[in-house]
């Protein structure tokens, strides 16, 4: 039996999500942010209700994220998009004309339309995982702030830095070959 090759990470190119964010009106680029900056999906993005969701802890704001399969989570936030949350009107922040939410379809096509090239609102996502699990090398810290269950899944979101390999493994045959 031939199994099924694991997906690939896929982060968006951080030039991408630094061209969005020059060109989009604050509410999209508001969902971008919390896609890239804090590693949410179109969906939890849709459902943010601040006055609802937003919780005071011992280091600062922090929202509830309302993920996959009536899970939450909750976000540290960083201070800028905490004030921005305390500041929005009553109700959702990206409210749907016809009353609740956005649907998470169309806050994904915003966002994807403000990405243009055919990047993606989840590859935010990946790209959150692989710069915070470069940051930190904390594999466990970022299927937490992912929202997995499963650290297999959370693999599948880090891309592996080709240059950094490369290093290393000079590295180490250098150390062999003295």
């Amino acid at each position: 039996m031939v199994r099924p090759e694991q997906p690939l990470p896929r982060p968006a190119a951080p030039s991408t999500v630094v061209k969005a964010m020059r060109a989009v009106d604050s509410r999209v680029g508001l969902m971008v942010r919390l896609a890239n900056e804090l590693g949410m999906r179109r969906g939890e993005v849709a459902q943010v209700h601040p006055e609802n969701d937003m919780v005071q802890e011992s280091g600062g704001w922090a929202l509830v994220v309302h993920g996959k399969g009536s899970r939450t989570r909750i976000l540290p936030l960083p201070d800028d998009i905490a004030a921005l949350l305390r500041t929005a009107p009553a109700g959702y922040l990206f409210p749907s004309p016809i009353g609740g939410h956005l649907s998470p379809h169309w806050v994904g096509t915003l966002v994807s339309r403000a990405l243009s090239d055919g990047t993606t609102m989840h590859q935010l996502r990946h790209l959150c995982a692989t710069e915070v699990h470069q940051q930190t090398h904390d594999l466990r810290l970022v299927q937490t702030l992912l929202g997995h269950a499963s650290l297999a899944t959370t693999q599948r979101y880090v891309a592996v830095d080709d240059d950094k390999m490369r290093e290393a493994l000079a590295a180490r045959s250098r150390r062999w070959h003295m």
